[in-house]
């Protein structure tokens, strides 16, 4: 998905955002972040936001 995505790197933005996702749980499961679902999807839009720019320079 991130290779459609046109990310550059793709193999480590999806690494990223597979830390993201296993943080994000982590932290809803025991219920120290706040917000999860919605910092979470800030944080990977982030990721490819800088990974789909890296692509362009």
């Amino acid at each position: 998905m991130c290779e459609r995505a046109g990310a550059h790197a793709p193999h480590d933005v999806s690494a990223e955002i597979t830390f993201l996702l296993e943080g994000a749980r982590i932290g809803a499961q025991n219920g120290s972040v706040d917000r999860a679902g919605e910092r979470l999807v800030a944080a990977v839009s982030a990721v490819l936001d800088r990974a789909t720019a890296a692509r362009g320079e």
